[in-house]
C-alpha cells in the first residue's frame, strides 16, 4: 500500500489490535480469510465494514461501536477456528 493508504492508529484502536498492529493497513474480510477463515465469519460483519481496513475498525471499537469490535474478535477467532476445524 502507499504512504497516504496507511491508517494511523489511535492508543485505543491499538490496544484492541494487541498482536494483529501488523495488519492494519489490510482490509478486514481478506484478512478473516487469510488468517483461516470462512465467508460465514466475513458474512457476519455488517457489509459496510466489510471493506474497511483494520485499523480503521480498530479505531472505531476504541469509540465504542460495537460491530466494530465484534468485526475484530471475528478476525482474531479465524485462526483459531482453523486451527480446530482445519479448511
Amino acid at each position: 500500500m502507499d504512504e497516504q493508504n496507511e491508517v494511523n492508529l489511535t492508543s485505543g484502536g491499538l490496544k484492541k489490535l494487541g498482536n494483529l498492529a501488523n495488519l492494519k493497513d489490510k482490509i478486514i474480510s481478506d484478512a478473516i480469510r487469510e488468517r483461516g477463515g470462512g465467508q460465514g465469519q466475513v458474512n457476519q460483519l455488517r457489509s459496510d465494514y466489510q471493506n474497511l481496513s483494520i485499523g480503521e475498525l480498530a479505531n472505531l471499537a476504541a469509540t465504542g461501536d460495537e460491530d466494530a469490535e465484534t468485526a475484530i474478535k471475528i478476525l482474531k477467532q479465524a485462526r483459531k477456528k482453523r486451527e480446530k476445524y482445519g479448511n
